[in-house]
């Protein structure tokens, strides 16, 4: 059972060298790559010369990754794949959380009364006061245009959160029946 395997590609990282590892200890022999070709240069640039060093006397302790220092240091352990990954995702989660934070929503509302001698600042005092989400944070003041025949509305504002929902804030606010004839969201802006 001879399989053909792909050439090795000596750009990959330490998968690649895992993955040859594991073929040279079942046995698999891998196929020589040639090297790529490298492009041709530009200019021809003049060699720098580098500063001359004493070299040591003994050259039995060539070291290939450059430690020449003699010293071992202490490499910190390395961290799994399973522990690398639950970092990450515990790091992608608290950059969501932090940006749900900040994302909020503007929300305007009209609110219509029953009558025209109901007192709109006294609805808006209560609406103001009873209606309250966690995240939902009520506009400093309101606006009482004219609709018709001396009737009067209140425009008013809010924020609300990504958890909130303008819904709920309509819902709270008509269930005032005695005093709200009907709640209407006239814009809705994302901040």
């Amino acid at each position: 059972m001879t399989t053909s395997l792909p050439p090795y590609d000596l750009s990959l990282d330490e998968m690649s060298v895992a993955l040859s590892y594991v073929l040279l200890s079942s046995g698999a022999s891998i196929p020589p790559v040639a090297a790529p070709a490298a492009p041709a240069p530009a200019a021809p640039v003049a060699p720098k010369q580098a500063p001359k060093k004493v070299e040591e006397e003994d050259d039995d302790d060539f070291d290939v990754f450059g430690d020449d220092d003699g010293e071992k240091e202490e490499e910190a352990p390395k961290e799994s794949r399973a522990e690398m990954l639950a970092r990450l995702k515990a790091e992608a989660v608290a950059r969501t959380a932090a940006k749900e934070a900040k994302q909020r929503t503007l929300v305007a509302i009209e609110v219509k009364p029953w009558s025209t001698e109901q007192d709109l600042t006294d609805l808006w005092k209560k609406i103001t006061t009873e209606v309250v989400q966690d995240g939902l944070k009520w506009g400093e003041g309101y606006q009482t245009p004219e609709v018709a025949f001396g009737i009067r509305k209140l425009c008013m504002t809010f924020t609300m959160g990504v958890n909130n929902s303008s819904d709920d804030v309509q819902e709270a606010i008509q269930a005032m029946e005695d005093e709200v004839q009907s709640v209407e969201v006239t814009s809705m802006n994302v901040l």
